[in-house]
């Protein structure tokens, strides 16, 4: 079966490279669910997982596997997989924790990163707008991921992207999917966005690390706008998580 009719969001890279089968499994799923390439509840299964990858079943159990224990599938046991759903109230506390690591990330990346580095940054901000102002989501959500994580690890710590990331391995599927949907009504919904990235570019470039940190949360406030919006459509949401969210989405100052 041809890969693009199982998974026509997902893309591959044709080429093994010299890379372990069961890392490359295990990272481009990691890719798929951090840009939102799956959606929440969706169900998939090995076999077809296997083609779309172009490896065999036993690297893509093993990298699923790795995933099921950090949260970000689970595996059923008439042998299909399903994505993770986030609840309202583990989103709250994943985007305290965002606010928390990734602030710091983009502090440190304001003192340590290199000019060619926020050239690449800048390379991938450009392509992320054109991508969204043509109405190609999917790539803009690719580049939103590749641009974030180009910042987080201009911070010189490999244990602060790797938490980070696995934070966006769950939260990645939801945020995607309410996006996707405000973006589908015509709404601007990235302009905002837009304006923090440019916001962190230039914080970046005068190394300031404030500024980066003040940037960051902006941008990560805007996306709780935009998942505030998706769960305001599920009325067994309590008072209490409402005002948490809607707290969290507020801009500082």
């Amino acid at each position: 079966m041809a890969v693009a009719r199982l998974y026509p969001d997902l893309d591959i890279d044709a080429s093994p490279g010299e890379a372990q089968l069961h890392k490359r499994a295990y990272d481009r799923l990691c890719e798929a669910l951090m840009r939102g390439e799956f959606s929440p509840g969706q169900k998939l299964t090995f076999r077809s997982l296997a083609e779309a990858l172009g490896v065999s079943v036993t690297p893509v159990r093993e990298a699923v596997s790795t995933l099921a224990a950090l949260g970000a599938l689970r595996v059923h046991p008439k042998r299909h997989i399903e994505v993770s759903k986030l609840s309202a109230e583990a989103y709250v506390e994943m985007l305290e924790l965002r606010r928390l690591l990734e602030g710091h990330a983009a502090a440190r990346a304001a003192e340590r990163i290199t000019d060619s580095e926020v050239e690449q940054i800048v390379e991938i901000n450009d392509g992320l707008m054109q991508y969204a102002l043509a109405g190609n989501l999917r790539k803009a959500m690719r580049d939103n991921q590749r641009f974030h994580f180009a910042v987080y690890r201009a911070s010189r710590s490999a244990y602060l992207v790797e938490n980070i990331e696995r934070l966006w391995l769950l939260i990645g599927p939801s945020l995607n999917l309410h996006l996707a949907e405000e973006y589908a009504q015509g709404k601007e919904v990235l302009q905002s966005g837009f304006e923090n990235h440019i916001k962190l570019i230039d914080a970046l470039q005068e190394r300031d690390p404030s500024a980066a940190l003040s940037a960051i949360i902006g941008d990560m406030g805007v996306s709780c706008s935009h998942m505030l919006a998706g769960l305001l459509r599920d009325s067994s949401l309590s008072v209490s998580v409402l005002k948490e969210l809607n707290s969290l989405s507020e801009t500082p100052a």
